[in-house]
């Protein structure tokens, strides 16, 4: 139950966050300008959906897909501020009330660190022992997840430099007028550029590989970690 808890809590943390992205697009340009989003928050609510009937096959989602299904700024709000807290406080009991019962599942592996879209593009790869293909998938969609944030056509090297540039970033990770911020920018912006030529590149171009399923567990975690700071970093001018 607690595996199932926090990828439940992780997707919902998705949607929330795509959603707040999806407003200032739609009260600048209407729907069109919010469907790219929109179409990945369908994807996450699709993945929600799925959980929950693992363990609850006769409950519903309340009016989280038909706020999404809609996409306007008003259900964007409903689904911030009413659907999805409502969800959590009703997973969050299911959780409690699971205590005792489900003891088995107490034990937490390493999956409960995954980010929502690296569970989504590489966890079943990595299942079912396809470790490269896990690990490429795994990196390439931080870059997808990153175009998607910024609406930039960019990618690799000249994607990084563009987005989270600390001169003028499109992605602020940290609180840029300071030092420790600057360095956290920086260094980050060379993480995600060492990524790109260390793993997908190497990966992307060659069939051999010396992966281990530990090894590969531990792309796909360190992918979770990218995929987290760019969820997290605040859009420039948004």
């Amino acid at each position: 139950m607690i595996h199932w808890f926090l990828s439940v809590k992780n997707t919902m943390r998705a949607i929330e966050q795509k959603a707040r992205d999806a407003l200032p697009l739609y009260e600048q340009g209407g729907k069109e300008a919010s469907a790219a989003i929109n179409g990945y928050m369908s994807a996450d609510y699709e993945q929600l959906w799925d959980l929950w009937r693992q363990k609850f096959p006769d409950e519903n989602l309340g009016n989280l897909g038909r706020h999404i299904h809609f996409g306007m700024d008003c259900d964007y709000s409903d689904i911030i501020n009413h659907d999805l807290p409502e969800l959590e406080k009703r997973a969050e009991a299911h959780l409690l009330n699971s205590v005792g019962e489900e003891k088995q599942e107490a034990e937490i592996g390493f999956e409960t660190l995954l980010h929502p879209i690296i569970v989504e593009h590489a966890y079943q790869l990595y299942r079912n022992g396809h470790l490269r293909e896990a690990v490429l998938n795994s990196v390439t969609a931080v870059y997808d997840f990153i175009r998607t944030r910024t609406g930039s056509e960019e990618d690799g090297d000249r994607l990084i430099g563009q987005v989270l540039s600390p001169n003028d970033p499109q992605l602020i990770l940290s609180e840029l007028n300071t030092d420790s911020g600057q360095n956290d920018q920086k260094g980050f912006m060379q993480i995600y550029k060492g990524a790109y030529q260390g793993i997908r590149n190497p990966k992307a171009h060659s069939l051999t590989h010396d992966l281990t399923e530990v090894k590969a567990a531990q792309y796909l975690v360190f992918a979770s970690l990218l995929a987290r700071r760019i969820e997290e970093a605040d859009v420039a001018n948004a």
